[in-house]
Formats: C-alpha cells, structure tokens, sequence
C-alpha cells in the first residue's frame, strides 16, 4: 500500500485549564467528546460532575466553551480522520469516571464514508471474530459514535452517555430501494462491541426537551452504557402528569405505542407516548410554551415596510415567493390569534402556538414570527399600579370570585385556577406568577394553561390527549360548563388585532433572534435586562449553530444525576462491606 499523505492544514492544539482546578476527594470526573457549546457539560455539571476535558474540532465552538468551563482542559482535533494534520487520538484523552459524547449521524451513511474506506484501517487493530462483510471498515473509523469506542477501549469508563438522533439505530449500509435508510447492522455491530469491553447491555432512552423544562420539542436518543462492575441506574422516566380519568396527579410511564421504525425515527406522540400507571390512559407530562424564549417587546418589522427584493425565481416581494405563500396560509388557518410561529424557509416545518414548545431547532435561523404588531399594554405584576388593566379570576372552583388588579390574591388551594385579565399572560394554578411580555414563562402542565392574551379569545383544557387538550377558542364560541378538570382562561383583546383583521402587509414578521434560539435551547442566555450565566459572543449564524446542535443541558442534568447516584450507591456497599 502507498503511503498515506496526510491532509495539509492546521494542527491539533491543546489548551490548558484557564481556571485551576480543586478536585475533593470524592470528585467526579469526566470527559466530554464533540463538546460543541457544552450542553452535556453544562448538564452533569449540575448533576455533580467535574468534566475535565473537552474536545471539539470548531475552534469557535471550543472558546465558547473555555469561557463557560475554565476549569476544563480542551482539544480543538479533528478526533474522526487519522489522516488529517490536525487528528488527536481519542485514546490518548485523560482517564474519567463518565464519558459524554454528543455524536453526530452525518457520517453514518455509506455514501460519506467510501472515501475512508478506499484508504483502510481498523477500529481498535483487535481481532473481531464476529466481522460482517458488510459493515465496512469505512462506516467503523469514520463514524463519531466509534471515537466513543476508541475512549473505552482505552480507559475503560464506568459510565458512557452518548447522545445522537434517534436514526442512530438504522446506521449501516442503505436497504434496498430505500438509499437513505440504513439496515442497522453496523449500530448493533458497534452496541456488541462494548459487551465485549465489560460494559452492560445499554439502556436507550427517548426522550423529548420538552419535559424537561425546555420550550423546544427536540426528540433525541440517549445511550446508556454502563461497565459491569457497576448497578444499572434507574433511568425510568416518570414525570408527574395530571390523569383526567382518575382525577389525580400520577407519575406518568413512558409506553411505546409503534415500535421502532426502520428509519429509526422515534418521536413523541408518534412512536411513544405517557400513559398513566392506574387506568393506562394517555396522559400529557408538563411542558414548557415557546413563548418563554420569545421576547414580544419587538416583533419585527412590518411586512409592507420590508424593503422589496428580486428572488432567483423572479418573485418581487419583501419576502420569498414560498415565505409570503406560507405567511399568507398561516394568517388564515391561525385568524384568531394575534401571533404564529412559522417556518421561514416556507415550505418544510410546521407551524407553532405560542402556548406550544417551538419546533426543533437546527444549526440554521429557520422559524419566524408573524405577528399583528406590538402589544398594547404590559401586564400588572403585584406592586405595580392598581389603575392597570388587570383582574384576577378564579377558575375551577365553585367558590372562586373575580377579584380587581389592586386586590390581594385569594388563598390558593390544590383545584383552583386563577387566570388573568389584561394584556399580559396569564398565571395558572399551584405556585405560579404572572408575567410580562418581556419576562420568560415558567414550566407548565397540561393541567396548567398559561396564554398570551390574544385579540380575542379563551382556552380550555378538558382533555389530556396532545390532539384533544387545550382547545383555543375564539370569545364567538359559548364558554361551555366548567367542571373540577377544567381548566380555563379569558383571554382578553390587547393586541391591536388578530391576523384576520390584518391584511398580509400589515403584519409584522421577523427571524427568531439568536438569543432566543439560544433560550429555546435550554440555555441561560442574556434576555432584555435579564443576564444570563451562559457567555456567547459571534454572528448569529455561529450562535444559531452552536445552539440548535446543542444537547439541552436539562436532559444532561436528569440523566447526569442518575448516574452519579449509581455511583455513590456502589461507593456506599464498598464501605459498608469493609
């Protein structure tokens, strides 16, 4: 064989801790793989881990990371390609306790990986008695998920974390008639090798950023490996959802409802779903609503002030011919309500509520607002005003009445709601505060309905179905019998109008800005005059792709705690045995 030339270019560069470290004796450590903006880090972080490491090739991406993690050493590498002058050896990172690894599926198809292939190499140049010819040594080394391999083989781990899209489970060469669709073979190929590495069978979970405090519905898998000299942890996830069938709060369990599909594509309400443990009724888990990324103090520019543009296709408008066909169908599929969450690109993606979590974001600016205009009036907080325009009123209970903006609040029990009336959102029932425009909204519930008080209009939830929960209703419609379950709210007109009022080119429509992206990513991000822990600098075009190919740190968190509990538990019996 010739020899390889490497790639020209730069080279690997190490860079030590900014932040000294001070390890305690109980510490524990870990290392994290394709860092990107840190979501991971950031997440077991809070969960108790001291990561010590990171690694990634953008170097962008790596600064942004030292300056929210000083404490940790980093890598800029290329940590995939032998061949390339900046290739580091996964191998050759520090030992840890817990490695995380946000993988990437780019690699994982046949067609991107021909080129290694063609050049040879071998994974771990260990025997491997059971190769198939057709998982190609290409798809091995070329892959991010094997760079994990590449770590465990080494150093021997006692907990793995490695998070991917769902697809991951359909890595291999393409079916027959279907080229973007994998057989799996190399994915249970590269899952058996960590069995023969001493780690237990791995724990997949799939789960959605949406119940978890973040206002994004993002569907991601997380594998779970686990070395035998260790418990498995409990990794079940049970949140506290309200079953309308038992009239109760329940710790909801995760239930499949398809399967796996070929695609490996598993999304929530599709694949799986929450049912309740007593009566196995569907039941919805608390979520939180775009609107607490959004900031509704600007909501952009009038579509008829735009400047006027001359497209590729010859379309001369302020926005793309596809963009003002998509603006146009959501101002009359959406007449009632005053603002719209859109795809910008106009044909893909689907349209969003701002009582729903946005869209899955991506590395591109790709949702829009549209908009009938600035809001009229901010809402009254306790301590402003009695004059504003507000008033509570109690929901869900027979006994509840309304109450004037400069009155205290009742006394607040487990079946009340209280829903406000005025040009703000509106607060719902168990340890909620109203907020602004300007203001993030806290985590909701299905049986918790917070709203942007719309042109005009009213919302019920009677239901604990996605499809058939949390109805919007138009003030035209009856406000129907309120029962111990329900759930509702009058929303009333402070909006300058509703988007059917308006023609097109007196709506409002902008991008989603960085920041707010970077909100609906989990992140403590700066917010109006609200600072945030999280330090970003950079065009948005950097900040939007750091952002959308972040791991929520939410879900690091919940996962991360786990995992250090099996840890400890493992300590505990060490030395009660002693």
């Amino acid at each position: 064989m010739a020899a390889v030339v490497k790639e020209k270019g730069r080279t690997a560069t190490h860079r030590p801790a900014a932040r000294k470290r001070r390890f305690r004796h109980d510490d524990l450590i870990a290392v994290d793989l394709f860092s990107g903006f840190g979501g991971l880090t950031e997440g077991i972080k809070r969960a108790g881990f001291t990561t010590i490491m990171a690694a990634n090739h953008n170097s962008y991406k790596v600064e942004v990371h030292e300056a929210n993690h000083p404490e940790a050493e980093h890598w800029i590498a290329d940590l995939i390609n032998p061949e390339a002058a900046d290739y580091h050896s996964a191998r050759e990172l520090p030992e840890a306790d817990l490695l995380v690894a946000g993988v990437s599926c780019v690699n994982h198809s046949l067609a991107n990986t021909t080129k290694a292939y063609e050049q040879g190499g071998t994974l771990f140049e260990l025997e491997d008695p059971d190769y198939e010819a057709r998982v190609t040594r290409s798809e091995r080394d070329r892959a991010t998920a094997n760079c994990v391999l590449h770590y465990a083989e080494r150093h021997r781990p006692r907990l793995i974390l490695v998070e991917c899209t769902t697809q991951l489970t359909s890595w291999g060469p393409a079916l027959p008639g279907r080229p973007k669709v994998g057989d799996g073979s190399t994915y249970r190929w590269w899952v058996k090798q960590f069995e023969s590495l001493d780690y237990r069978p791995p724990k997949v979970l799939y789960l959605n950023s949406q119940f978890f405090g973040v206002p994004q519905s993002r569907d991601r898998g997380y594998w779970v490996f686990v070395h035998k000299s260790l418990p498995m942890p409990d990794l079940e996830h049970r949140p506290v959802s309200r079953c309308g069938g038992c009239d109760k709060d329940v710790e909801a369990v995760w239930t499949w409802k398809t399967g796996i599909p070929a695609t490996g594509t598993v999304m929530y309400g599709k694949q799986y779903e929450y049912r309740c443990p007593s009566c196995r009724r569907p039941v919805v888990p608390p979520m939180t609503p775009s609107l607490a990324a959004l900031d509704l103090t600007n909501l952009g520019t009038r579509i008829g002030d735009k400047p006027v543009k001359t497209f590729k296709d010859g379309f001369v408008g302020p926005l793309a011919r596809s963009s003002m066909a998509r603006a146009e169908r959501c101002r009359q599929r959406f007449a009632d309500f005053p603002a719209i969450l859109m795809p910008a690109k106009g044909v893909h993606g689907s349209e969003r509520l701002l009582r729903q979590p946005m869209a899955t974001q991506t590395s591109q600016q790709e949702t829009a607002i549209l908009s009938t205009g600035p809001v009229v009036e901010p809402l009254w907080v306790p301590g402003a005003a009695a004059a504003a325009p507000a008033m509570a009123l109690a929901v869900d209970n027979y006994q509840g009445a309304a109450r004037g903006a400069g009155e205290p609040l009742p006394t607040q029990v487990g079946s009340e709601t209280l829903a406000v009336l005025s040009s703000g959102v509106i607060p719902y029932r168990k340890n909620t505060l109203p907020t602004v425009h300007s203001e993030a909204m806290p985590t909701f519930t299905s049986e918790q309905i917070p709203a942007v008080l719309t042109a005009a209009g009213w919302y019920k939830q009677n239901g604990t179905s996605p499809e058939h929960g949390t109805a919007p209703h138009p003030l035209t419609d009856p406000l129907g019998t309120l029962t111990t379950t329900d759930t509702t709210a009058l929303l009333m007109a402070q909006w300058k109008a509703s988007l059917a009022e308006l023609p097109l080119d007196d709506c409002f429509y902008r991008m989603m800005a960085a920041h707010e992206i970077g909100r609906g990513c989990g992140f403590d991000v700066d917010f109006n005059d609200y600072r945030g822990t999280f330090t970003v600098w950079g065009s948005a075009r950097n900040q939007v792709d750091g952002f959308g190919n972040a791991v929520s740190p939410q879900v690091g968190t919940w996962i991360g705690t786990r995992l250090r509990a099996v840890i400890h538990t493992a300590q505990d019996d060490l030395t009660t045995a002693a």
